[in-house]
């Protein structure tokens, strides 16, 4: 019976996804945030497998940390005011269906950026949707620039058919009315952030996300495998921190 509610909740944010794409506004706007989310619109840590922190303190600011199908859930030691943990709760079931269904259209999105170079260390970018014929981002030094050139409402959407690899000390960056809540990653394996680096947007990831030490983020992480936190870091959830 379970199994049957799922399929009609993944088809019923199927058709509303279907209606998110933007004519007018083609060149920044891809995604409706308002709706995409589905029922994670106030969830900050979505697994499927497990959810680990290493001990070190974490703080996750603001957002529920959910895990459904699995129930593996251990370490956290700072959750915020009014923010609760959901393990196979009805809420954690309803966010996982709703993280695919997100998952799958923007991994649909046609690319409009395709770049030569798979590091964005350095570079500046405009929006759009950014994808590589490696598959592969990684950011291996200094900083990515996100600018919106004065559109708060601008979009970055990261397509990758494979890996998403930042390094330590390394930085995103938010330019010219430039949202954390309008940047989006899509990675079809795996994500590893490096230690005492900072990452912005919503990571929607097919197996696992590692987060190095001291790393901040400001956005929501949803995996379709395990989170694992490497101690001391800070997730804030854009909209609600």
């Amino acid at each position: 019976m379970m199994h049957f509610i799922s399929l009609i909740r993944a088809s019923l944010m199927a058709v509303i996804i279907a209606f998110i794409v933007s004519s007018s506004d083609a060149a920044t706007q891809y995604v409706d945030g308002a709706t995409i989310f589905g029922s994670c619109a106030d969830v900050a840590i979505q697994a499927s497998t497990a959810i680990s922190f290493n001990g070190v303190e974490t703080h996750v600011v603001c957002g529920d940390v959910c895990i459904s199908p699995g129930t593996s859930m251990t370490g956290i030691s700072v959750l915020g005011e009014n923010y609760t943990k959901q393990v196979n709760t009805e809420l954690a079931m309803n966010c996982a269906s709703d993280a695919l269904t997100a998952y799958g259209f923007l991994k649909g999105l046609a690319c409009t950026n395709l770049l030569a170079d798979s590091d964005l260390s350095g570079v500046t970018l405009s929006p759009g949707v950014y994808c590589t014929g490696s598959g592969v981002f990684t950011l291996k030094a200094t900083n990515l620039t996100l600018d919106a050139q004065g559109d708060s409402n601008a979009q970055f959407i990261f397509q990758m058919a494979t890996t998403l690899i930042t390094s330590v000390n390394t930085n995103m960056i938010l330019v010219n009315g430039a949202q954390s809540n309008n940047a989006y990653w899509q990675v079809g394996s795996s994500a590893t952030l490096g230690d005492n680096s900072s990452f912005i947007g919503q990571l929607f990831v097919q197996a696992s996300i590692t987060i190095g030490a001291t790393v901040s983020v400001i956005g929501r992480l949803f995996a379709q495998a395990a989170v694992s936190f490497s101690g001391a870091n800070v997730i804030n959830l854009p909209g609600l921190c």
